[in-house]
């Protein structure tokens, strides 16, 4: 072939190569220019384009189209009608194949309804009843996800009648002919089986704590049935109890003729000992500093026997401190009552020496109430005699009564439920120095009452979050008052922002509103906002009007899990406090 024969085949080739379609060398993307549907009348135009993902100006896929041509069938069926078909659809391209124009056609068929509703197998309840709780009805439109959740529904009813091993199902959908019309029957078959009687208790995990401290707090309906309430109760006490890192749902487990519950708990860190030390230096006018501080012992599980033992010591200033012991003896003889002692002895600037011995008995009558007896001996002993204070060398007999309301999920770090206490103490006082106030008519032996109420409410609207709203007040009757028969007002325990006990009253009311954000299960960080009111009478000895006085505070804290337990701190402005004049609120917290 001659050289020249080259040249023509190389510009045949080359205007060959032009001609090619640009579609021939790379795929086209085609876009849908519009969606016509033809033979709808239930659902409008409108309706179906919102069932499905392509739109009017998006890419063109032959995948997703399928899909949308399912998504269309679906919403047909829930929609009650059963023989919905697309009997055709096309696909038209313009001339490049840059659009296209879809169309679908429909044939909807005829709509059928629920018309029977039969239930087998159910003995416990009445088909009536039964009927009455479910959404899905006769004359309703059978919609697969409302009769799926209907049947947890029933579940739910059954096992919470102790009936766990309840098998629901639905046995048949059929159409059937009812005059001119189709109709649906839907036919649940009801296994009920035996209720759940439990032969044995099986606890893993326990390395410390004893089996019978865990069983005893297990409630049990009668003759030994349990339901799914009782399996959600059982792990929101064992968790309150403070004794065990986590606590797995307990589960029923089937072994031949016998049925056993088994619980697995993981322990948890039960001892704690925190301490804090501080050094005042001395002023101009002593030769030594002292030092301040305060201790605090706890032992919760006692030998894994949930005997509590708590132990602390403060020393505030130099000639002010206080020493506090307290046990705890649970479920008395094996019944669900708890003993326990105390003692407090506080010594006051040098000026009177206290001494507070009680001893509470907790009867505890259902799973959130409990009521108490309290009785107690407190002895006041002047140790040094300032003239124009009302100190009394004095001792009251008192007792008292309390009522208590526990509905929180999860003690540490609750996200619903209530905590509603009050109580009412009766003391008879004697005075045994009265003739050292001369002219005051200070009677020897009187009465003296007090009233406190407490209030906490949780809830929470969004995961993480959650948030306490608190009301609290406290009264003081007496007809002669002592520095030592007044409340301590203000601080961690009251408002923040405040010395602790900075404020001496004989009528206080406060509220707390916090708002939280969960670190972990135990852990969060809080914003509150704190108000209260108090008031001290007159004193007749010293000649002191009336003080009361309204206060706030307000702040941030946070509380996280240690290995020594609950740590909390906060950092709290009081009222006409600047941003550096806060007090740091903190140390290891107690929410029983």
């Amino acid at each position: 072939m001659k050289l020249g024969s080259y040249k023509y085949l190389l510009i045949l080739a080359i205007f060959a190569f032009q001609g090619i379609p640009q579609c021939a060398l790379a795929q086209t993307v085609s876009k849908v220019d519009k969606i016509e549907f033809k033979g709808n009348e239930f659902f409008s135009d409108r309706d179906i384009k919102n069932f499905i993902n392509l739109k009017e100006g998006s890419v063109f896929s032959e995948i997703q189209f399928e899909l949308d041509m399912k998504n269309i069938m679906q919403n047909y069926q829930r929609a009650g009608y059963m023989n919905c078909r697309i009997t055709d659809w096309q696909e038209e391209y313009d001339f490049d194949s840059s659009l296209v124009s879809l169309l679908i056609r429909i044939d909807e068929g005829k709509q059928v309804l629920i018309g029977e509703l039969l239930f087998e197998g159910n003995r416990l309840f009445k088909t009536s009843y039964l009927e009455g709780v479910i959404d899905t009805k006769p004359g309703k439109v059978l919609d697969a996800l409302i009769l799926n959740r209907d049947i947890t529904d029933l579940l739910n009813l059954y096992e919470k009648k102790g009936y766990t091993f309840v098998s629901i199902t639905i046995k048949n959908i059929e159409e059937y002919t009812a005059g001119p019309a189709t109709k649906l029957r839907v036919s649940i078959k009801i296994d009920e089986n035996e209720k759940v009687k439990i032969d044995d208790i099986v606890i893993e995990g326990n390395t410390s704590t004893k089996k019978e401290v865990i069983t005893r707090e297990i409630p049990m309906g009668e003759k030994e049935m349990i339901s799914r309430e009782n399996l959600l109760e059982i792990k929101r006490r064992l968790e309150n109890l403070g004794y065990f890192e986590s606590v797995e749902q307990p589960e029923i487990l089937k072994y031949k003729t016998s049925t056993v519950l088994k619980i697995k708990v993981r322990e948890g860190n039960t001892n704690t000992f925190d301490g804090i030390l501080g050094y005042v230096p001395p002023n101009q006018n002593e030769d030594k500093g002292y030092f301040t501080g305060l201790v605090n012992l706890s032992i919760r599980n006692l030998f894994g026997t949930g005997r509590r033992i708590d132990a602390r010591f403060q020393k505030e200033i130099k000639t002010t401190q206080e020493l506090e012991l307290k046990y705890l003896e649970p479920w008395l003889f094996g019944y669900p009552v708890n003993l326990n002692f105390a003692f407090l002895q506080r010594i006051e600037d040098s000026t009177f020496v206290k001494r507070d011995l009680a001893i509470k008995t907790d009867a505890i009558i259902s799973r959130k109430i409990s009521i108490s007896a309290t009785f107690n001996f407190q002895r006041v002993i002047p140790t040094l005699v300032i003239p124009l204070v009302s100190i009394f060398d004095s001792r009251t007999l008192g007792a008292g009564i309390a009522f208590r309301f526990d509905s929180r999920d999860y003690v540490y770090n609750p996200f619903s439920g209530i905590l509603y206490w009050t109580g009412y103490t009766f003391g008879q006082k004697k005075i045994y120095n009265s003739a050292s106030f001369p002219g005051q008519d200070i009677p020897h032996d009187f009465t003296v009452q007090k009233g406190a109420v407490d209030l906490d409410v949780y809830f929470s609207f969004f995961k993480r979050q959650s948030a306490l709203v608190s009301v609290h007040g406290i009264e003081i009757r007496s007809p002669r008052y002592e520095i030592s028969d007044l409340y301590r007002f203000g601080g961690i325990n009251s408002v923040r922002g405040y010395r602790d006990g900075q404020f001496l009253a004989s009528r206080v009311a406060w509220g707390n509103i916090e708002a939280r954000y969960s670190l972990t299960r135990k852990s969060f960080t809080f914003a509150f906002y704190d108000l209260g009111y108090y008031r001290r009478p007159e004193d007749p000895v010293s000649n002191t009007p009336v003080q009361e006085g309204f206060i706030f505070g307000y702040g941030l804290g946070v509380r996280i899990e240690t290995g020594l337990g609950m740590f909390g701190v906060s950092y709290a402005l009081g009222k006409g406090d600047s941003i550096l004049e806060g007090k740091v609120h903190f140390g290891i917290v107690n929410d029983f």
